[in-house]
C-alpha cells in the first residue's frame, strides 16, 4: 500500500489538470441559460464625447432568440428582436421596422463598439470554436488559463479568439477578438463578476474596438436572472410596435 501511495505521489499533477475543452466547457457553463432577463447601462465613450444608454430586454437559448428596448429619454422606445441569425430594429419616430443585414452587421449598435455581429453571436464556445491550452497567466490580478480558440467554421463573426480565463471562477477575464489573418478587432475586459444562483456571471464589461482610436463601451448590468418564465409572445414582430 506504502508503495502505491509514494508512486501516486510522484505522478506529476499535470496529469490531473483539466483540458482545453473541457475548461471551455466549464466557461460554458456559466454562461449559457435557458432564459434570461436583465436590465442595463451601456456608456460610449469616443475621444471626449461620452454617452450614457439604459436599456432592458430578455433571451430564450431554444430558438436563439432575444428582445431588448431601450429606455434613456434620447433613444426611449427603440426596440431590437433577433430571431435566430436574423435581427430587426425598431425606430418610434418614424414608426418603421427595418431589419438589419449585409454590411450594417459590421456598424456599431447605437454607435457603439459593439456591431449587430456581436449581438448575433451564439454564447456556446465549445460547439463553435476548436481550443487549445497555452498555459497559465495573470491577467488583471487573476490567476488564468490562456486558451486559443479556432472557429470551425466561417459561421461565427470571429475567426480565432485568445480567451484568459479564472482559474478559480472560469470566466473570461479578458478576450482578444480577431479576424481572419490574426488581425485583432476588439478587446473585451471583464470589469465586475459576481455570483448569482450558482455561477459565476460578468455583471460589468468594457468593450474596445482595437481598429477605432480614444473609443470604448462599458455595459453594467444593473438587474440580472436566470431560467425565469418569459412572455409567452416575447418575440413576436408585434412587440417591435
Amino acid at each position: 500500500m506504502v508503495k502505491w501511495i509514494l508512486m501516486l505521489a510522484l505522478v506529476p499533477m499535470t496529469a490531473f489538470s483539466l483540458t482545453a475543452k473541457e475548461i471551455i466547457q466549464k466557461v460554458d457553463n456559466n454562461q449559457v441559460y435557458k432564459t434570461e432577463k436583465f436590465e442595463a447601462v451601456m456608456t460610449i465613450q469616443k475621444g471626449s464625447q461620452k454617452l450614457t444608454k439604459k436599456f432592458q430586454g430578455y433571451t430564450q437559448s431554444e430558438g436563439k432568440k432575444s428582445f431588448m428596448e431601450f429606455t434613456n429619454p434620447e433613444d426611449k422606445g427603440v426596440k431590437y428582436l433577433k430571431l435566430d441569425k436574423e435581427l430587426w430594429i425598431y425606430f418610434p419616430d418614424a414608426d418603421d421596422t427595418m431589419k438589419i443585414s449585409g454590411y450594417m452587421l459590421q456598424k456599431g449598435m447605437m454607435g457603439s463598439d459593439i456591431s449587430y455581429e456581436d449581438m448575433l453571436e451564439e454564447n456556446s464556445l465549445y460547439n463553435d470554436y476548436d481550443s487549445v491550452l497555452n498555459g497559465d497567466t495573470n491577467v488583471n490580478g487573476a490567476l488564468c488559463y490562456h486558451i486559443t480558440l479556432t472557429a470551425k467554421s466561417d459561421k461565427v463573426t470571429y475567426a480565432k479568439q485568445d480567451l484568459f480565463i479564472d482559474k478559480d471562477k472560469f470566466i473570461w477575464v479578458e478576450s482578444i477578438l480577431y479576424a481572419i489573418g490574426d488581425r485583432p478587432i476588439k478587446r473585451m475586459t471583464a470589469l465586475k463578476v459576481e455570483k448569482k444562483g450558482g455561477r459565476y456571471v460578468i455583471t460589468e464589461m468594457e468593450i474596445v474596438d482595437l481598429r477605432q482610436l480614444n473609443t470604448k463601451t462599458t455595459i453594467g448590468f444593473t438587474k440580472i436572472d436566470y431560467d425565469v418564465t418569459l412572455p409567452k409572445d416575447g418575440f413576436s414582430k408585434s412587440k417591435l410596435k
